[in-house]
């Protein structure tokens, strides 16, 4: 007589179960140690973001340590429980640390330049890209969910570690474009940032549907229910997690410095073309940088108010 699936644990076992990765564990503990010194050594660092850091550090564990490590790797739905940890909260709070600014404040001559190089080169600019993230995250979600490799996982440790750093490195891509405010090229303007975030949240939500609505000959290896609940974890907790983000990313445009919305390069040259249709002005067109802030533009704007005036009056 076969054998089916085997059912996932109790969630009681989940969060009670620990089984230390003294590996990972090992690589946690240097890493705090560099960041705690650097940060004691800078004199003046947030506390807020030191305490971002060590937040990353308690996920980080939490994620290899508890039971979400244990069973995470027969179980779909504890697997999707890690898929969240490693693709966002263990990097948003990363992110929200700093830790290329604090490293960059560390070094001093060749490897700043270096450092400041890589940063700056061509390489970073496309990795960086918001398309390029958006793209990595997408194919790194639908690629471990929609096809066979979450089958072939079930057989294969290793393929299960190498899901591990592909959701942790393709998590900490997409938040340091969406969220960082780091020292990386070419920020995207605020609003890119949520348009991002709102088509990554609808990759998760379309792959969570999915998996609600799977077959068991989808994913024979896995209990059918499981299936379905690591969709609805996929799908409602991707997505509470992803407007959380979304509303400190809104204190961070509140927040900015600059004072002004930063509509970014497309749209501003879109707002520039719709002026100059309605100004008549070409040069509000082809000019560069903020409407707002063109004294031409508003020149241009006031004599077609005035003769409006005229023609109305």
């Amino acid at each position: 007589m076969p054998v089916g699936p085997t059912p996932g644990p109790a969630w009681a076992a989940v969060l009670t179960t620990w089984e230390p990765a003294w590996g990972v564990d090992a690589v946690l503990v240097v890493l705090g140690a560099l960041y705690l010194t650097a940060a004691v050594r800078h004199g003046s660092w947030p506390r807020r973001r030191t305490a971002s850091f060590l937040a990353a550090l308690a996920a980080a564990v939490l994620t290899w340590n508890s039971g979400i490590a244990v069973f995470g790797h027969g179980a779909f739905a504890v697997h999707m429980v890690m898929h969240l940890m490693l693709i966002m909260v263990v990097p948003a709070f990363w992110v929200a640390a700093h830790p290329l600014e604090l490293l960059r404040g560390e070094l001093r001559g060749a490897p700043a330049r270096a450092f400041d190089a890589v940063i700056g080169g061509r390489v970073a600019r496309a990795v960086t890209f918001p398309a390029t993230v958006l793209v990595v995250y997408a194919a790194v979600i639908v690629l471990t969910h929609l096809t066979g490799f979450m089958e072939a996982m079930a057989g294969s440790m290793a393929l299960h570690r190498t899901e591990q750093v592909l959701y942790l490195a393709a998590g900490l891509l997409f938040f340091h474009t969406a969220i960082g405010v780091d020292v990386l090229p070419r920020r995207p303007a605020y609003f890119a940032r949520f348009v991002l975030m709102l088509i990554a949240m609808g990759v998760d939500t379309l792959v969570g549907v999915v998996l609600m609505l799977a077959p068991a000959s989808m994913f024979p290896a896995y209990d059918l229910e499981g299936v379905h609940l690591g969709g609805g974890i996929m799908w409602v907790g991707g997505d509470a997690l992803m407007m959380v983000i979304m509303v400190l990313l809104g204190r961070m445009w509140v927040a900015d410095p600059s004072g002004r919305v930063d509509f970014g390069p497309w749209l501003e040259s879109a707002r520039r073309s719709a002026f100059s249709e309605q100004t008549g002005d070409d040069g509000a067109a082809r000019d560069d940088g903020d409407l707002d802030e063109d004294d031409d533009a508003l020149a241009a704007y006031n004599r077609m108010l005035a003769r409006l005036h005229r023609e109305h009056g």
